[in-house]
């Protein structure tokens, strides 16, 4: 299951990218709680340099918040040019915050306190960069869907509050994983189109992550069984998942990739359990 996905939209979006940093005083770089490492793209660092940044650990309400507090603390790693927030663009958790931070980055500029910070948010597609601009706001000004490739053009900055702008970008990824398991991980919770992909692979994976790490979580979800669970065949737990939820075809047999759908679901819209997909050791 090969997963490489750059489309060209995303090659245009690097270069408007690199054509407007200039108009910004820091970035704000979003990552999905979830998978803070995975869905940091390294073309950032290449892209931004040394520009102070603001980390936005977007998706908190969803997140193991066991794991919140080490990975906050590890991507800081204290480095004074970098801070960090954990947020909830849906439930509005710690937003304020976000603006004190961006402001906090640029105390020591010339012109602290006479204009609004600038900044430009980047991240991978569906981490909820526009959810986060359009809550702050307090105004529908960017579309937000719950799939990547919605935003497609770098526009004009948006007013945020009287001290703080901001530039909207298209989520951006790069052109081959070399770990695969971080494309896994961003196809599981939706940063990669769901239409070039199988299902099936997908939710398998998945279901992988949690039956090794969110066990007693997955079975009381699906209301499974001891015996109903191997750990040895994820495709035929795929496929008892089906017949709980009754996705199936005529003739009793199932849906895999109805239910493949609705395991992707669950698991994206945190109905199993706040989780993340990988640990701090990770980096």
């Amino acid at each position: 299951m090969p997963l490489q996905w750059f489309p060209g939209h995303m090659t245009k979006a690097v270069r408007q990218i690199k054509e407007n940093l200039s108009r910004a005083d820091i970035v704000i770089e979003v990552l999905d709680a979830r998978i803070p490492m995975s869905s940091r793209n390294p073309m950032i660092d290449d892209i931004v340099g040394k520009m102070p940044r603001l980390i936005v650990l977007n998706k908190a309400d969803l997140a193991d918040p066991n794991l919140l507090g080490q990975w906050e603390k590890a991507l800081k790693k204290g480095v004074e040019s970098i801070e960090v927030v954990q947020i909830s663009a849906k439930t509005g958790k710690n937003l304020p915050q976000l603006i004190e931070k961006a402001k906090y980055l640029c105390r020591n500029a010339s012109w602290a306190g006479r204009r609004a910070v600038r900044a430009m948010v980047l991240g991978v597609p569906n981490v909820g960069k526009s959810a986060i601009i359009n809550y702050l706001s307090g105004r529908k000004s960017r579309n937000v869907e719950n799939r990547p490739g919605v935003t497609r053009d770098v526009s004009q900055s948006i007013k945020i509050s009287a001290s703080l702008k901001v530039i909207d970008t298209p989520g951006i990824l790069w052109h081959k994983f070399e770990d695969q398991a971080v494309g896994e991980k961003l196809a599981i919770l939706g940063s990669i189109n769901d239409e070039i992909l199988f299902r099936e692979d997908i939710a398998i994976k998945g279901l992988e992550y949690f039956y090794q790490n969110y066990l007693k979580k997955l079975q009381e979800r699906f209301n499974l069984a001891p015996e109903e669970i191997s750990c040895s065949d994820m495709f035929a737990l795929l496929e008892t998942i089906g017949r709980k939820r009754g996705c199936l075809v005529p003739g009793g047999k199932v849906d895999t990739e109805r239910v493949a759908r609705v395991v992707l679901t669950e698991i994206r819209d945190g109905r199993i359990c706040r989780f993340c997909l990988e640990k701090p050791s990770a980096l």
